[in-house]
């Protein structure tokens, strides 16, 4: 049961730090930003695109949503631990 639970967890973070990422990559389109958006989409597959995706979330002001990303990793990270730890 516990296994299922960390596997839905971590589901559930992975897909909520997806959706904040498209819509920070959308606003970086509606605002002009479409060189640092066509970078980070680039980038993500080496795993710099997120960082800066998520960087760029927060001095833009997003709060909303970069409040919920940062939920999503924190619980991510923790669920990662505690699978580590506990099983």
């Amino acid at each position: 049961m516990a296994d299922l639970l960390t596997i839905i967890a971590s589901a559930v973070a992975v897909i909520g730090s997806l959706i904040c990422f498209i819509l920070v990559i959308v606003h970086l389109f509606k605002t002009e930003q479409t060189g640092l958006g066509i970078v980070c989409i680039v980038l993500v597959f080496c795993g710099i695109g997120g960082l800066v995706a998520f960087v760029k979330g927060w001095m833009d002001g997003l709060g909303t949503v970069m409040w919920v990303w940062t939920a999503c990793i924190v619980v991510g990270f923790v669920v990662g631990l505690l699978s580590n730890f506990v099983f």
